[in-house]
């Protein structure tokens, strides 16, 4: 069922739902979805309505106070499906030495494994409509310490339109549009939610209050944290935050174009190469993902892209609705034009790399509020010296391993090989530098003092809240966070089911 909170929130507030589920992108959606086919009522709360709205969207505003980012209203989207509506689709589980504890990479660890999220990859394929995955390789152009990686791709799945007519026929699901979660109740001893509340737009509502036996914040990377600072009414320092651990950590995957690759004979179709755990272990290096492309472009994509990254923010922003927006940071008609008379053997090299978990890269607040009268996001990006050695042990890597097989010689940019490595901003011609993955501001960890969910996504301080989405990540990976959000996702919804049954 469908319904907006303006014209229900009377019917919604006399309601007791199972769950009480805020967000609906891939992992709310999800776990709504899994409650409801084990016979478990949900409220699925969703702050915009069923399309993009400016008055929605403009709740996320906020300020960069760290390295340069994407504008944060623009690097998600707050209506039904959430991000999904400008995902790409690529999907790639996470590797099983992600989840591993290193001595060498400081934030490293999570308290489940691989193991524990594999038993759901098909039934994460299925929703993402993506086929099985590839093998991986290694091939005879870069080596031993690399193996050749395929991601798979989704359509991609936009959540919203996938299974809208699915929640709207649901006699489980209530998905509420126009629902903004304001604050959570807590008890008498501050370890239990009693209700969970919410407001429309319209000025002066006094909101309504959802009753729930568990509730579950799946607002994403960058509002799980913000929410959870600005519930402060009764938590000074905000709920599941005793640590001074809500916010730290944030992540991204920086992404960069790092040289370029003169073939000596057979050029190498387009492919991707990631590092064996050796190679990760020897150099003391995050994993990375390499890009190698051969200079030909495609002039169709390259008009498309000087046409959008032309255009004013609105029509870049309306442009991400449907499918988000090209990388403005490199090709276009003048690349195309340029390039379509090189040599094809000379091929193009980019990096992405797993940022290290570091608690001054943070989601702070600032002092700005919204019409809710919470704080918004001030966003500290930080990288540091880890982040420089993994960029330089990818780039030196995959030159050794294609000198060695005589495959051609790599030629890095300066930035790359300077004694100091200090990573470009955005806008510097030197790639995408952030794929708008905010990861890691509500970790989990089996500790409370390290982190702020334990094992089952369940925030330690507080006996009903979970916490769903790339939020509660231990550490980055290289890999595009959906196809692991939907997995997390699913996982939890078993322990849900599970535990309420119970």
């Amino acid at each position: 069922m469908i319904v907006d909170f303006s014209s229900q929130a009377e019917s919604i507030a006399r309601g007791q739902f199972d769950a009480c589920i805020v967000g609906s992108g891939p992992a709310g959606i999800t776990l709504a979805r899994k409650l409801a086919a084990s016979g478990l009522s949900v409220a699925l709360m969703e702050g915009g309505g069923l399309d993009y709205e400016q008055r929605s969207q403009d709740l996320y505003a906020g300020d960069i106070v760290g390295r340069d980012y994407h504008p944060l209203d623009s690097t998600r989207l707050r209506f039904f499906g959430g991000s999904s509506n400008h995902w790409l689709g690529l999907c790639r589980a996470l590797e099983p030495w992600d989840f591993e504890a290193r001595r060498d990479l400081p934030g490293s660890g999570w308290p489940i494994t691989r193991a524990d999220l594999d038993p759901y990859a098909a039934e994460a394929d299925g929703i993402v409509s993506i086929p099985g995955a590839y093998a991986d390789k290694t091939d005879q152009f870069a080596g031993d310490d690399f193996r050749v990686i395929r991601f798979r791709h989704s359509p991609p799945t936009r959540f919203g339109e996938t299974f809208r007519e699915e929640i709207g026929a649901s006699d489980r699901i209530t998905l509420v549009l126009n629902a903004n979660l304001v604050d959570l109740d807590l008890d008498d001893s501050l370890g239990t939610v009693t209700g969970a509340r919410f407001k429309s737009y319209a000025p002066g509502d006094p909101g309504i209050l959802v009753n729930a036996r568990v509730y579950c914040l799946c607002m994403g990377g960058l509002e799980n944290p913000r929410f959870l600072l600005n519930a402060t009414r009764q938590l000074p320092q905000g709920i599941g935050n005793e640590t001074d651990l809500v916010g730290r950590g944030f992540c991204e995957h920086p992404a960069y174009t790092v040289g370029k690759v003169l073939f000596e004979d057979e050029v190498p179709t387009p492919r991707e190469y990631d590092p064996t755990p050796e190679f990760l272990a020897r150099q003391q290096s995050a994993n990375f993902h390499l890009f190698l492309q051969t200079r030909a472009r495609n002039l169709t994509k390259e008009l498309v892209r000087s046409v959008i990254c032309t255009t004013d923010f609105g029509a870049r922003l309306a442009r991400a609705v449907l499918d988000r927006g090209l990388n403005c940071d490199a090709g276009g008609l003048d690349t195309y034009f340029r390039l379509r008379e090189q040599d094809t053997s000379v091929g193009a090299l980019s990096l992405i790399i797993e940022q290290t978990v570091d608690p001054d890269s943070r989601v702070t607040l600032s002092q700005q509020r919204d019409m809710f009268g919470h704080r918004r996001i001030a966003l500290d990006w930080r990288l540091n010296d880890q982040d420089a050695h993994t960029i330089r042990e990818a780039c030196l890597g995959i030159a050794g391993g294609f000198a060695e097989t005589g495959t051609g010689r790599v030629q890095l940019n300066d930035w790359v090989t300077a004694a100091d490595i200090e990573p470009p901003q955005l806008g510097s011609g030197n790639g995408e530098v952030a794929l708008h993955h905010h990861l890691c501001t509500t970790r989990m960890n089996a500790d409370p003092a390290l982190g702020v969910v334990n094992g089952d996504c369940r925030v330690h301080s507080v006996s009903n809240l979970y916490i769903g989405g790339s939020s509660v990540f231990a550490s980055a990976g290289y890999a595009n966070p959906t196809y692991t959000i939907v997995q997390l996702a699913l996982r939890l919804g078993d322990h849900l089911s599970r535990m309420l049954k119970a």
